[in-house]
């Protein structure tokens, strides 16, 4: 079950050019802290530093964060979620004209569900449109045919994993060359262990009670249904002569109602001195030090699984569910177990054989961990890589 010696999928890779840094206007759904909006914080960063102006388009109230100024990225509060044809067109419209008064070279759709708004956008102002697929293999299948049109017709469709990728290719063979693969990548100077200090573990090991002798497992998620929260809650029933401490963490994104269900669920595995809900965390890599082992028990797949990279990234071992972007991400480390999604029984035996792990074996194996997962998930080589693949999209321009 523990995964050992897999080679990793090569990153994407492209020479350096001489290239004038270009205006990116990106459109995200929600900016939310999630893993979409993360990612376009952060390539937005890097265009800026590299010379260029960068946009990020949204319809949330959240795009004054503090982060998106101190970056240098300019928020621009659009409404962008509709399922109206006549509603997508108007705001096709209107994003086209901010990207020809503001003189853009590229619209970056960092979703599925704004591909069909960034196409129509790109061509009423001639900018380039690149397209990202946040979702997992098996929902290529779900894409709408004005999704696979829009697809069809960007000038670059990005990945962050092969597995997806694959599924992209399949469905749109035409796109070709144009189909690249970015893996996601972290801070990996907030994810370093020797970063971390003491006081910031001890203070959320005080402010959720944690006991000092007994392991502790973390589960850190939104609070959602495909995230396996409940079939986590099923194991440690099944496994209760284990002394373990379960800390469930996450932001809600139902207004509670999920998380009503699993407290409901606590009581009924009589798991209430064993399980703690807790309250979204900022210090997420105080929050994973903390922990004895990482739990992901999705019952759906994920593209790029961020907590679990993040875990990597500080030595943790890490339970997951077998999906192929899960694997893709844990190939290479020595500290990971796989188990089939939705088996309650299989990711209770997983988590004894993890916790069962001996101390010496466990330090031994945290270097070759975090060794790998650098290799793999750096955030500074996935910004240049993404810089290096706009540049590309501009220099043509330039040639044309």
């Amino acid at each position: 079950m523990s995964i050992d010696t897999v080679s990793a999928p090569p990153l994407y890779t492209t020479p350096a050019l001489d290239r004038k840094a270009p205006a990116v206007l990106q459109l995200v759904p929600h900016f939310d802290g999630g893993g979409a909006s993360r990612l376009a914080l952060e390539i937005g960063g890097a265009v800026v530093a590299a010379g260029g102006r960068a946009f990020l388009a949204s319809e949330s109230a959240l795009v004054s964060t503090h982060e998106l100024p101190r970056m240098g990225v300019k928020a621009v509060e659009m409404k962008l979620a509709s399922r109206n044809p006549v509603t997508n067109f108007n705001v096709a419209r209107r994003v086209a004209r901010f990207a020809t008064e503001n003189k853009i070279d590229i619209i970056h759709a960092q979703s599925a569900s704004l591909a069909v708004i960034g196409h129509g956008a790109a061509k009423k102002s001639g900018c380039r449109l690149v397209t990202t697929f946040h979702d997992g293999p098996a929902n290529v299948h779900n894409l709408s045919k004005r999704s696979l049109a829009a697809f069809a017709e960007s000038d670059l469709v990005v990945t962050l994993s092969h597995a997806t990728a694959e599924e992209i290719a399949k469905a749109v063979p035409s796109l070709g060359s144009r189909l690249s693969v970015v893996p996601y990548g972290i801070d990996l100077t907030r994810f370093d262990p020797t970063q971390v200090t003491a006081p910031r573990v001890v203070q959320l090991a005080n402010q959720w009670r944690v006991p000092d002798d007994l392991p502790v497992i973390m589960a850190p998620a939104a609070f959602e249904r495909g995230k396996g929260q409940s079939l986590l809650l099923e194991a440690l029933a099944l496994i209760r002569d284990l002394d373990l401490r379960c800390i469930i963490v996450g932001p809600e994104t139902d207004g509670g109602a999920y998380r009503a269900q699993l407290e409901k669920e606590i009581v009924q595995h009589q798991l209430q001195d064993r399980v703690l809900m807790a309250e979204e965390v900022k210090d997420m890599a105080a929050a994973l030090m903390l922990a004895d082992l990482i739990v992901a028990p999705y019952l759906e797949p994920a593209t790029y699984n961020r907590v679990i990279i993040e875990a990597q990234a500080l030595g943790r071992p890490v339970v997951a569910s077998d999906f192929p972007n899960a694997r893709e991400v844990l190939e290479g480390s020595s500290m990971a177990w796989l188990t089939p999604p939705g088996d309650a029984m299989a990711l209770g035996w997983a988590i004894r054989d993890a916790l069962s792990l001996p101390l010496d074996e466990r330090e031994a194996r945290t270097g070759q961990v975090i060794d790998n997962l650098r290799q793999r998930a750096d955030r500074l080589v996935m910004t240049d890589n993404m810089l290096a693949l706009y540049g590309h999209l501009v220099s043509a321009d330039q040639a044309a």
